[in-house]
């Protein structure tokens, strides 16, 4: 029973992706499926529970994907925030298309999408003090800010900049990226560290 629940959940996400959530009804993920509407209603009580459930997945992947790098022994942090600069260039059209998706979600889920939102700006301060403890103990990052205060001020700016991104589709997604990778190690590293990343990664 929980592979069919996944199973929906996968095709739904497929499908508010293609089609826009707005456009994509529950009728819909059940002929992709071949199933009845009494079977969607085994594991959802509406569309709405469905759409909660695949945003609840989503942040669970991203996390999961912005944990990986921290296996990752031989690479210090500078190695690492470029590693999320080009996955995300890598992934621009799939990025474009979940951003289209929060723009119907803001625009007629406003509750789920201030759930959503919440839940994200809750896991991306907590990504930022993450990072900024790891170059601090590495001797790449300065040591004489607020660490506190600092990954406020930097999960709040990425937070502007992702919903700038996804008000505004003439924006080229990876020139944003690397804007923002650029800004913050400038915000954050030492001179260790920005002589580390202007000799590896500056202006290529």
């Amino acid at each position: 029973m929980e592979n069919l629940k996944n199973d929906i959940i996968n095709t739904a996400a497929a499908l508010f992706k293609k089609y826009g959530l707005r456009s994509v009804s529950i009728d819909d993920v059940c002929k992709e499926l071949s199933i009845s509407k009494k079977t969607f209603y085994n594991y959802f009580r509406q569309k709405e529970d469905l759409i909660v459930e695949i945003l609840h997945k989503k942040r669970e992947d991203h996390k999961n994907k912005t944990q990986k790098p921290w296996i990752y022994e031989s690479q210090n942090i500078i190695d690492i925030l470029m590693e999320f600069d080009k996955t995300i260039k890598n992934n621009a059209e799939e990025n474009r298309k979940h951003l289209s998706m929060i723009f119907d979600l803001e625009k007629y889920y406003p509750k789920i999408f201030k759930q959503h939102e919440e839940a994200m700006k809750a896991h991306n301060l907590e990504l930022v003090k993450n990072l900024i403890n790891k170059g601090i103990e590495e001797s790449v990052f300065r040591e004489d800010m607020d660490r506190e205060l600092t990954a406020m001020f930097l999960a709040n700016q990425f937070h502007t900049m992702m919903a700038l991104i996804t008000q505004d589709k003439k924006i080229n997604h990876g020139k944003m990226f690397g804007f923002i990778s650029d800004v913050v190690i400038r915000i954050l590293a030492n001179e260790k560290g920005m002589n580390y990343y202007l000799k590896n990664y500056h202006n290529r």
